[in-house]
């Protein structure tokens, strides 16, 4: 590109479709670096320059890095910096707050220029700054260069500061973005350091009522001992399985209630040496605020039928999991055990599997005819 001279009615014009351009342009983009530099192209091409760049000022506050640019050779663009000293125009415009014009910088007597400026050929330079967002430094200066001497006229300048502070509008969205980003990632990672450290108590705790439970005498007390055990190993499974995958806001429901209910039979051994079980489980997520009370339940249900359900012939426990899109999903636990005939008349693990169904909001139901079958709708809002 070359200068040359334009009509005030032609200027305006087209400034005006550069500026509504670059506005549309910076609002669709959601990669950085490629909103700078369109607007380095965008505003050489309004103004009729052959180079163009945006100088970001660095944390020292005392130097510019060329960020982005158009018209520069090599090794120029996010390499170079400069000194932001009051001898030089760059420095003038951010301790002035205004814009700095240099008609022809071989006879300008106010500043000292970088050498990359004439290695390029620039005779005439305009910048303006950046603003930061509510009161934060600036973020750096858009600087147009000429490579012939030029005067750069107050609609020029008018037009370069406006372009500034919409391209400053972009930079704060992003600055924005990138500090939620951050915030994001630094909750996620304080939750997987929590969820970490749960699952480790859990397991200490675990551990101290295991070496109880051996050192007791009482067939009663090792009995309610193990139930304790049991019931914080479904609280350790859910961070387990939380920090395992990463995540801190969902449960895979379907592998977290597999890994329980394959562990619970082992965990009663010999008792559950004829107990066949049976699983099929679609897949659905839940938050970690659902989980729990679903795994207790998984808990005590099993736990029961080991206790109650089965004489030495043994038989089977089931655990069906399904969703049809459109619906909550149901969760059905069964046994063909023994049965019940009042579902009141339930000791204290029916009791608390009630409860925990109350804490849940969910509408829930028990037949006690040729086994016992609880049917489990989940609430909507549990799933995730």
């Amino acid at each position: 590109m070359t200068d040359h001279p334009r009509t005030s009615q032609q200027t305006m014009l087209q400034q005006q479709r550069v500026l509504a351009a670059f506005g549309a342009f910076a609002l669709k983009s959601h990669d950085f670096d490629e909103i700078l530099q369109e607007a380095c192209r965008l505003v050489g091409q309004a103004l009729h320059t052959d180079l163009a760049k945006v100088m970001e000022l660095q944390p020292d506050r005392k130097h510019l890095l060329v960020r982005a640019g158009v018209g520069w050779k090599p090794g120029v663009v996010g390499c170079t910096t400069v000194q932001a000293t009051l001898d030089s125009s760059e420095g003038h415009a951010l301790q002035t707050q205004r814009p700095v014009v240099s008609d022809d910088i071989a006879t300008e007597k106010r500043f000292v220029y970088p050498p990359f400026l004439t290695e390029h050929g620039v005779h005439a330079l305009v910048n303006v700054i950046i603003l930061g967002a509510d009161g934060q430094p600036p973020y750096g200066l858009l600087e147009v260069d000429s490579r012939t001497p030029r005067h750069f006229t107050e609609d020029d300048i008018l037009f370069l500061q406006t372009y500034a502070n919409l391209l400053a509008a972009a930079v704060d969205r992003f600055q924005l973005v990138r500090a939620l980003q951050q915030a994001v990632k630094e909750k996620e990672r304080l939750l997987a350091e929590l969820q970490h450290r749960i699952k480790n108590n859990l397991q200490v705790i675990t551990a101290l009522i295991s070496t109880q439970s051996r050192r007791t005498h009482s067939s009663e007390a090792k009995q309610e001992l193990h139930s304790i055990e049991n019931r914080i190993e479904t609280l350790r499974l859910v961070h387990d399985k939380l920090y395992a995958a990463g995540e801190v806001d969902r449960v895979d429901l379907a592998a977290y209630l597999a890994e329980l209910s394959r562990g619970l039979l082992k965990f009663h051994g010999q008792a559950a040496g004829n107990i066949q079980l049976r699983l099929e489980l679609a897949p659905v997520f839940v938050s970690p605020e659902t989980a729990i009370p679903i795994g207790l339940i998984i808990n005590e249900f099993v736990t029961n039928s080991m206790k109650y359900a089965f004489d030495d012939q043994g038989g089977m426990v089931a655990l069906e999991l399904i969703t049809d899109g459109d619906n909550p999903a149901t969760l059905t636990l069964s046994d063909n055990g023994r049965g019940f005939t009042d579902p009141a008349s339930g000791g204290t693990g029916m009791r608390l599997i009630n409860g925990l169904l109350a804490q849940l909001g969910t509408r829930a139901h028990w037949d006690g005819d040729g086994g016992v079958r609880l049917v489990i709708e989940l609430p909507r809002v549990a799933m995730i």
